[in-house]
């Protein structure tokens, strides 16, 4: 019997930031402080995400889902160094990065959250914002449009890590699934966890956007507003288009491979000349 693998890759990347334009995203910066605002949500988003499967891995049987709750880690783990190395020059820029992930590592804190006081409720979190990030990260890789506005030095780490968050979508909610089962106290807090976690970060996204907007002195730059609140919340917007996938999670018979990346996996890898 041959030995169980992994169903995805971890690669190992080292991007360098040294020539990123302060407005790295079609020249705008609202666009820009939208995903700059993502990436201080991510190193220690991140973090979390791999303590809280970690946490309950030795109660997991199924060999397969071992071997992907190692490579699972290991690639969020990476998504968490290459952030943290971004957000180090964004800082570099004159952008109060670390201040941000200090919300960031706040809003994750068990004294801040204490609906969040046990591995199971942990874990629950992290279903719920994979899938949020999972459905977001598709969202960017089937617009070509916007991911040719990304600039050459940013575009790739992007696109890694949109391909990387649909390879492993399904893994803490398999975990969840195998743990605690799909009976009803176990889908309420699911469910619940998951409207907590939406509140806290639209909150935070949004925030981060106004916090790194008036650093930039950009408040009242009503043209980059206009038109990146179009681009997201407008009706054919990025978050508007993903409504109908986030609903779909609040059905008891949900699960992440019912929303089937496989097609934009393969372009993408292939586009990427990854494994």
């Amino acid at each position: 019997m041959s030995a169980v693998t992994a169903s995805f890759p971890v690669r190992r990347q080292d991007f360098g930031f040294d020539d990123v334009p302060r407005h790295w995203v079609d020249n705008d910066p609202f666009m820009t402080h939208m995903f700059n605002a993502l990436s201080a949500l991510f190193p220690d988003g991140e973090r979390f995400f791999v303590a809280s499967v970690r946490a309950v891995r030795e109660k997991v049987e199924d060999p397969q889902l071992q071997k992907d709750i190692s490579a699972f880690i290991g690639q969020e783990a990476m998504h968490a160094k290459e952030h943290g190395h971004f957000n180090e020059g964004a800082i570099n820029q004159g952008f109060d990065i670390k201040r941000l992930e200090g919300w960031t590592r706040n809003f994750l804190s068990v004294k801040n959250l204490p609906l969040l006081k046990n591995e199971r409720a942990h874990l629950a979190a992290t279903v719920a914002l994979e899938h949020f990030t999972g459905i977001l990260s598709a969202q960017l890789l089937k617009r070509e449009d916007m991911v040719s506005k990304i600039d050459p030095t940013m575009r790739t780490l992007w696109a890694w890590h949109c391909v990387e968050e649909n390879e492993h979508k399904a893994v803490a909610f398999d975990a969840y699934q195998e743990i605690y089962g799909k009976g009803p106290a176990n889908y309420a807090i699911r469910m619940g966890t998951m409207m907590l976690a939406t509140v806290l970060i639209m909150v935070a996204i949004h925030a981060f956007i106004f916090e790194l907007m008036r650093e930039d002195k950009q408040l009242t730059n009503l043209r980059s507003w206009a038109s990146g609140l179009n681009r997201f919340w407008g009706p054919k917007g990025m978050f508007t288009a993903i409504i109908p996938e986030y609903l779909d999670y609040f059905k008891p018979s949900f699960h992440p491979w019912q929303h089937d990346t496989e097609f934009l996996l393969h372009k993408w890898r292939k586009t990427l000349k990854f494994a």
